[in-house]
């Protein structure tokens, strides 16, 4: 049964994450406990997740594994911009594969059908694996973690499956992920690597 939200209370609430708790006054639903977040809760969450990251940026910070050859061809098409670490590189595919391809699912479909697995393959089964840190900022962590809970896997497993996917997308031959690329992807790649 879906409540209506009619019997509203301002209440202090509490919300944990990065093992730290935030607590601000919002509306809850006394029928059913929901927060009803409202803009201004939203605005000291956050202004309190920019505080933490200021003094705390290690708890924005995914640890990933990947295998030599994925940053060896990161590495490759970073030769055009110089200065920028494979570390940005993928934090970049990350934000792209969020805010282009996952929030569309005609693209999301059509990459999944396009991908070649023996390219994935190679990037998954290779044994000779580097740790890698990349950081993340409040809103795109946030969602990242909203993906985890979701998926039921950790913040690193879905970065590092995100990489692999985009770094098959760049480094296939195949015509129709070729287009995919240069029409989807490339443009938004180019733009955010300029811009760092």
């Amino acid at each position: 049964m879906e409540c209506s939200h009619k019997n509203i209370s301002t209440k202090k609430v509490k919300k944990e994450i990065f093992d730290m708790i935030f607590e601000a006054k919002t509306s809850v639903c006394s029928d059913c406990g929901a927060y009803l977040r409202d803009n201004e809760y939203e605005r000291k969450y956050m202004h309190w997740l920019e505080g933490i990251y200021k003094e705390r940026r290690d708890k924005f910070q995914t640890q990933c594994h990947f295998s030599k050859n994925i940053i060896s061809c990161a590495e490759a098409y970073l030769a055009d911009y110089p200065g920028i670490s494979p570390t940005v590189f993928m934090r970049a595919l990350v934000t792209i594969y969020f805010n282009v391809v996952d929030r569309d699912e005609k693209k999301s479909t059509l990459l999944e059908s396009l991908l070649d697995p023996e390219i994935l393959e190679s990037f998954t089964n290779d044994k000779d694996r580097k740790k890698i840190n990349i950081q993340f900022k409040p809103n795109m962590m946030i969602e990242l973690i909203a993906v985890s809970e979701f998926l039921e896997m950790s913040p690193s497993a879905i970065v590092e499956e995100v990489v692999v996917k985009l770094m098959t997308v760049i480094t296939s031959h195949d015509q129709k992920l070729r287009e995919f690329w240069e029409n989807e992807i490339r443009g938004y790649l180019d733009m955010f690597l300029k811009a760092a």
